[in-house]
């Protein structure tokens, strides 16, 4: 059986008129659109990352200031650049968190995606 491809060709509209783009970029587009942000699964698996986010979850887990909600945020290590996400119940319990995260030893950047419940 012979393989099939489907191309798409874009048409784009504008003021002055109808300008068809080229194909490579607008699949190069949406080729360049995975999922940027990073969920539990990609943890990585060794020793120094599994460990430091252990240290932030302690970090986190032993201030009595936030609620469980911000305590079970999800922490997620690569070579020291750590992704926080989540929900939480306050500005003051994102900045908390981040703050706890940034304390640790051995986080190189921490990108804070905590979201506060409205």
């Amino acid at each position: 059986m012979n393989g099939v491809a489907l191309l798409s060709f874009y048409v784009f509209f504008s003021p002055s008129g109808v300008y068809k783009g080229d194909i490579a970029p607008a699949l190069t587009a949406h080729a360049a659109s995975p999922r940027d942000t990073p969920t539990a699964s990609d943890q990585a698996e060794n020793e120094a990352d599994r460990e430091l986010t252990q240290q932030i979850r302690q970090a986190i887990t032993r201030d009595g200031a936030v609620s469980t909600s911000a305590k079970n945020v999800t922490i997620v290590s690569r070579d020291g650049n750590v992704t926080l996400r989540g929900t939480v119940k306050s500005l003051s319990e994102k900045q908390i968190i981040a703050e706890k995260a940034k304390q640790v030893s051995g986080v190189k950047n921490l990108d804070n995606q905590i979201t506060v419940k409205k």
